[in-house]
């Protein structure tokens, strides 16, 4: 642990490891039994996939890759069917393990950085882990994993994902609540009947130390068990005091592989302890023009820490060759402590500073919106999956019934803006003594039930033209209370969610589609229901989409467009910190082109490019300074690129960029931060069949941006700066 004094409630300190140093060490040892070759498969190919061969050990090293092989044969859209691309009547942006392994990425938010479209949000009113914006849209609550949600407040960490997959446009039809604007679904690594010993280790700037494992055993003919282990202690460039340390464990047991009946068990552990960065302060409409490794919160407070543990236990039955039954059970529990100090402008007895105040004459005060608590689900979801004919009418026919349970405990403790002493905005003091005392002031506790009903139905009319018909029912009830209060609401939300679209697919290689669909979302989202919402009716989004996808050069190469328009009703910003308070209620329209283009160019030269044009507006608000605005954190255009090249020998050159176009940070359009690139590069180098090693450049430049933002008033808020200049060195051993 670091020498800082960090506190927080005392199970998170009995639940971090002791010495996280412990997985680093063994895992070096693991290394050492692989280079010495232990345990080897005889005779074993390498996957070929596995040019990213760290796919198993998920700080990967790219390597050269069949450019004729498919990294998924289909795409994970619910918990239990996989869809081709091409049948798919929306935009789907797919992360694989490749790409994950060549741009070195460790985290979900870095991954998605790949989409544009979306934008990232910084800890608004006191929100933690991932949270984002897609196609315009906040979707807090529309991360699942292998097609059920996961409620947690966590950074997720890809060491036990084989990708990452986005869909686009309103997906409540497939998904249930919350994925107003799509949803981002991470697929995890399962047991495989080929053996598999794999480790990485990374080191880099900010002092990056970070290791990985994957082991898969094979049983007997039809069951097989994987293991994937993480540990890492990292910084971040340019910004000197911020600390991450995380370590996670995913064992899972799969019986019946390639047979009628199977049985998957696999349990998700993760844990973070880190020193978080509230960024900098806005002045004038804009992020500060301070040093960029200045820090304004206080490093004997300050702590971040999540205790995550999902279990999940799937069973498949084939009735007969055209009917497969599924259920899918899942228990999470997610255990937190956010102790923070975010610059504030002012405190309950001051002013914020005029506009034109000169730099060296404000002062920061820390505004602490803490809180620690605990977050469960159990989910339960049955589809029965069926191929079947009618008149010649092929059908492809999902029905089946979710019910999930959700609950939210929450301690949230003093505010000390009022007992901290003010620090300088070009000099801040990143101490305050003694911390502020951990002392209770609210205590909300939530719950959420749902009974969900569904069906959706593929329909081949011909060789060329499908239907996809859907129809999903759901029934909400939340409940929120706060003893310390003496408050208590009840409501309950009953919705339709219909999709439908129309595929044309002239030949193999084009599909053209039109789309409709709505979606919802509870005004409990993230279990947070304000007293003030109790008469307010769900946000709800209706889409309307057509686009295109073409495969060339004999499908190795995808081209994608998509033009759509999304009208959401009933927006809200609500504040987690403060259940009392919920930002007045506003209509949305976005319109949007989305461009893409995937795959091999040539036999060496691969690439993958996006591009995302939105216009998103308030069309109506009971703020008239709103109407007619941008809305927050959503850029014009993006634009992403990432380009790789295979030499005749065994190197692997990669280049890359991501550009995003300026953000508005306020409902009014007041303030805002810059538009950005940030140029990316990376060499890879396959020693021989087992051992790869690679090098990554990030922000190449060391440009200045922000990755994130936030801005509830003129003396609350601020932008996070990315990462400057990343070094990242890696090697990884794979046999299989």
């Amino acid at each position: 642990m670091s020498a800082r004094n960090r506190k927080g409630p005392s199970f998170l300190n009995a639940a971090l490891p002791a010495s996280p140093i412990r997985l680093l060490q063994a895992l070096g040892l693991a290394v050492t039994a692989l280079s010495s070759g232990l345990g080897r498969a005889s005779g074993a190919p390498l996957s070929s996939a596995g040019a990213a061969t760290p796919d198993a050990a998920g700080t990967a090293v790219a390597a050269p890759v069949d450019e004729g092989a498919t990294a998924l044969p289909g795409i994970q859209v619910t918990g239990s069917s996989h869809a081709a691309e091409q049948d798919l009547p929306q935009a789907v942006d797919i992360i694989d393990q490749k790409e994950l392994a060549e741009q070195a990425i460790t985290r979900l938010q870095d991954a998605l950085r790949n989409v544009p479209g979306i934008t990232l949000n910084a800890g608004e009113g006191g929100a933690h882990g991932d949270s984002i914006n897609l196609r315009g849209l906040s979707v807090p609550d529309s991360f699942f994993l292998d097609g059920l949600r996961d409620i947690g407040q966590y950074q997720r960490d890809t060491f036990n994902q084989d990708a990452v997959a986005v869909l686009l446009g309103p997906a409540s039809v497939l998904f249930g609540r919350g994925s107003t604007a799509g949803v981002v679904n991470a697929i995890s690594k399962q047991p495989e009947l080929t053996p598999l010993e794999a480790a990485s280790l990374a080191v880099g700037t900010a002092g990056l130390a970070r290791a990985t494992a994957d082991f898969n055993w094979v049983l007997d003919q039809t069951t097989a068990a994987r293991l994937t282990v993480m540990d890492e202690r990292s910084g971040l460039a340019q910004r000197n005091d911020v600390e991450n340390r995380r370590s996670g464990i995913a064992p899972s047991i799969s019986f019946g592989i390639g047979t009628p009946t199977r049985l998957s068990l696999g349990l998700f552990h993760q844990e973070e302890d880190n020193t978080p960065d509230y960024g900098i302060p806005f002045v004038d409409g804009s992020p500060a023009p301070v040093n960029r490794t200045n820090y304004y919160g206080l490093l004997n407070y300050d702590r971040t820490s999540t205790d995550v543990n999902i279990f999940t236990a799937r069973f498949d039955h084939d009735l007969t060759e055209d009917v497969t039954l599924t259920n899918t059970l899942r228990a999470a529990h997610y255990q937190f402590a956010y102790l923070l100090s975010a610059p504030h402008l002012d405190d309950d007895y001051t002013e914020p500073p005029a506009p034109g105040t000169p730099l060296a004459d404000i002062r920061i005060y820390r505004d602490q919106p803490s809180s620690a608590g605990s977050e469960s689900e159990l989910i339960n979801r049955t589809d029965l999956t069926s191929t079947f004919s009618t008149g010649g009418v092929g059908h492809t026919l999902i029905t089946g019934i979710e019910l999930s349970r959700e609950t939210s405990d929450v301690d949230r403790y003093l505010n000390g803006i009022d007992l901290i002493a003010p620090t300088t905005l070009l000099n801040p003091n990143p101490y305050n003594a003694p911390a502020t005392p951990l002392v209770v002031e609210s205590r909300p506790q939530s719950q959420g039930t749902d009974v969900s009903l569904y069906a959706i139905d593929s329909i081949a009319l011909s060789p060329k033209w499908d239907v996809d018909a859907g129809l999903r029912w759901d029934r909400f009830r939340s409940h929120f209370s706060d003893p310390l209060g003496g408050s208590s609401f009840a409501r309950v939300d009953t919705e339709v969610s219909p999709r439908v679209a129309l595929i044309y697919k002239p030949d193999r290689g084009q599909s053209y589609y039109a789309s409709y669909g709505t979606s919802f979302n509870p005004a409990i989202e993230y279990l947070t229901l304000a007293p003030t919402s109790t008469s307010l009716a769900p946000e709800r989004n209706r889409t309307i989409e057509i686009g295109t996808k073409i495969r060339l050069l004999d499908g190795k190469l995808g081209l994608t467009g998509a033009l759509f328009r999304s009208d959401l009703t009933n927006a809200r910003i609500a504040d987690p910190d403060d259940p009392t308070i919920q930002e007045a209620p506003f209509d949305q329209r976005v319109r949007g082109i989305e461009l893409g283009v995937a795959g091999y160019l040539t036999e060496r030269w691969e690439v993958r490019a996006s591009y995302t044009a939105l216009n998103d507006v308030i069309n109506s608000s009971t703020d008239p300074l709103a109407v007619m605005k941008d809305v927050p954190n959503v850029p014009n255009s993006a634009f992403n690129l990432w380009l790789t090249y295979e030499t005749p020998g065994d190197w692997t050159l990669g280049t890359g960029l991501n550009f995003v176009g300026h953000r508005y940070a306020d409902t009014h359009n007041t303030a805002g931060v810059p538009a950005f690139v940030v140029f990316n590069e990376m060499l890879a180098y396959r020693v021989d069949r087992n051992l790869s090693v690679q090098i990554n450049l990030n922000n190449l430049t060391n440009r200045l941006y922000y990755s994130s933002l936030y801005y509830s008033a003129v003396d609350e808020n601020h932008a996070v700066p990315g990462p400057g200049r990343t070094l990242v060195l890696s090697a990884s051993l794979r046999y299989d």
